[in-house]
């Protein structure tokens, strides 16, 4: 396991010995961006943004910024569909984000996507083949969580004083753990990669992944996945890829590439930065800052796009802009302004403590905003005549 210490700003995070820049790579960093600091806000075009992508626009183009002390001059927000799941998304998920960014006001530096990164990203894939750093696998998904299952039961018995996993959890073949597919030569590699890009192989036979260790606490280092065979037209890219790179793979050498200070996201994604960095290190490039906060959760809201997705496809709303969703659409036809959105996650902020949010100060928020606003008139309800 790499060695772990804390960053000393306002934004601290875990570190690792892997998300230290080499002084080469740091000072290029530096040169490209000068006095200019970066944040990036990066959804998956695969539903509506909601409230809680609202917190996360406000922290990315406002709230970081003023954390670490940034001159307004000097800040820079990237816009980047991260669209690497066709399955998924689509145009009108496309279009809903760039009008909801519009809406809540915040300009981005550059809209990118993802996808216009493929190519580079399976550059990146035969950089690390090259190297004996991945390799194609033919297990199958069954036998990927056998074999995750081991590995995560024989490190609890690893970090257990007097635990023996070979004693208590013994691997009952190579060809589980570490997997049959893992000490495959370079060429071979090189050839069933081509093979799975030029789409000769059917889904789900063969994916790409990371050589990274089995020995981890962390399961996240079980040489994930990093490409994966799709059929699927994606709806920006278009028809040219059949091989889809995973978020994992992907999100990392893209902000590495856009040159982002600070890569910030949520805490369920805090025990990604063992791969976040690995990936970086093995390639060489630019290790952005990780800063991780708590997710916006709200009493009695779903927040969860998988679940308003059901709600939408099952029919139970009229839709992603229906009132009583909490998207920004739906907020938008409640009547709820952009200024009372962005003071809202303002006023809720960003840390590390897990929270659940009043309903009520939505409301609250939304009332203090109208109120120097508002038109007010009076009115007799019940009115006496008069002689």
């Amino acid at each position: 396991m790499a060695e772990e210490g804390y960053t000393t700003n306002a934004l601290s995070a875990r570190e690792l010995e892997w998300a230290v820049n080499p002084e080469k790579i740091l000072q290029e960093h530096r040169a490209h961006n000068g006095s200019v600091i970066r944040t990036r806000f990066p959804p998956e075009p695969n539903g509506y943004l909601h409230i809680g992508h609202a917190k996360s626009m406000n922290m990315n183009f406002s709230l970081a910024f003023d954390k670490l002390g940034v001159a307004p001059e000097n800040r820079r927000t990237i816009f980047r569909y991260d669209d690497t799941n066709p399955d998924a998304e689509s145009e009108e998920y496309i279009d809903s984000l760039r009008r909801d960014v519009e809406y809540l006001g915040w300009t981005a530096e550059r809209t990118t996507y993802s996808s216009d990164n493929f190519q580079i990203l399976h550059d990146f894939a035969v950089v690390l083949i090259k190297k004996g750093m991945a390799y194609v696998c033919d297990m199958t998904k069954a036998e990927m969580e056998v074999q995750r299952e081991l590995a995560m039961k024989r490190a609890a018995i690893r970090n257990t004083p007097g635990g023996d996993p070979d004693k208590e959890a013994p691997i009952p073949s190579a060809d589980v753990l570490p997997g049959r597919s893992r000490d495959t030569s370079v060429e071979r590699n090189l050839e069933l990669f081509d093979k799975m890009k030029m789409g000769l192989f059917d889904e789900g036979t063969y994916t790409l992944r990371l050589k990274m260790d089995f020995e981890s606490s962390n399961p996240n280092m079980y040489d994930l996945v990093a490409y994966r065979i799709k059929f699927t037209e994606h709806p920006h890219a278009g028809k040219g890829w059949c091989i889809y790179p995973n978020y994992d793979w992907t999100h990392g050498i893209c902000d590495s590439l856009e040159h982002i200070d600070y890569s910030i996201c949520t805490l369920e994604f805090e025990s990604r930065r063992e791969p976040y960095f690995w990936i970086l290190w093995a390639l060489e490039l630019y290790r952005p800052n990780v800063y991780e906060m708590s997710r916006l959760n709200i009493q009695y809201t779903v927040l969860s796009k998988r679940k308003l997705l059901k709600l939408v496809t099952n029919n139970y709303v009229r839709g992603w802009d229906d009132p009583r969703m909490p998207t920004i659409s739906g907020l938008r036809r409640r009547g709820l302004t952009k200024e009372i959105i962005n003071s809202f996650c303002n006023d809720v902020g960003a840390t590390k403590a897990h929270n659940v949010v009043e309903m009520e100060k939505l409301y609250q928020t939304a009332r203090l905003n109208l109120s120097a606003t508002s038109r007010r008139c009076m009115a007799a309800l019940d009115p006496i005549e008069v002689e």
